[in-house]
Formats: C-alpha cells, sequence, structure tokens
C-alpha cells in the first residue's frame, strides 16, 4: 500500500515530531510504500544544529539515520517552505528531493492514504 507521510511539526514543537517519526517507522515496518514529506515548519526539522543538550531535550533526529535501514528512500520537502524560510536543500542534514507544489499534488494524488503527522 502506497502511504504518503506529511510531516509539518516544529522539531521542539513537545513531542508531535518525534511520534511522526515513530509512526513512520511503523508503518515501514509492516512493508508499505511510504514516502515522506517535510513541509510546513517540519522543514526545520532538517536544518544542521548544534548539540540540543543546551536546549535540554534529547535529539530525535539521529533517528533520521533508520531511514535506510527501514528502506525508506522516497524523502520529498517542500520547495515552497523551504524558500518561505530561506533555506536551502544542500544545507539540510537529510538527503531530501524538493518538490514544487504541483509535483507535491501529483505525489499525493498517487498515494492509497495520506497522513499527516
Amino acid at each position: 500500500m502506497k502511504i504518503a507521510v506529511v510531516v509539518t511539526s516544529l522539531p521542539l514543537d513537545g513531542i508531535a515530531a518525534r511520534e511522526s517519526l515513530d509512526l513512520i517507522f511503523a508503518l515501514a515496518a509492516v512493508d508499505h510504500q511510504l514516502s515522506v514529506i517535510f513541509s510546513d515548519d517540519a522543514v526545520y526539522q532538517l536544518v544542521k544544529a548544534d548539540d540540543s543538550a543546551e536546549l535540554m531535550v534529547k535529539d530525535f533526529r539521529r533517528s533520521f539515520k533508520l531511514f535506510e535501514l527501514y528502506d525508506i528512500e522516497n524523502l520529498y520537502i517542500c520547495a515552497e517552505s523551504l524558500r518561505q524560510r530561506q533555506l536551502q536543500a544542500n544545507a539540510l542534514v537529510l538527503n531530501v528531493q524538493p518538490l514544487e507544489c504541483d509535483e507535491l499534488s501529483q505525489l499525493l494524488y498517487t498515494q492509497h492514504h495520506v497522513i499527516k503527522a
């Protein structure tokens, strides 16, 4: 089953960002074909940052390394969200493919389910 998970949470907005990752890994563990899309403020999850110890939170971004282990290869980011936040895709901690709004719409149209996380 083709499932798109659209991640929209800020990295330090409670536990929402961590729970999004947990959902993604749970879906991948049961052999769903996943597409993960970082959009809106979730693009900040991919920004290289200094040690999170100063913020007194656990840096869940180390879990991004598990995408490869779970064979999650379809990683995307909303190009408009990047532009709005003046960020560049090549400066992120994860190799994601930027998609324009029409490309995102096309991708979502081909999915069996879309989950906003």
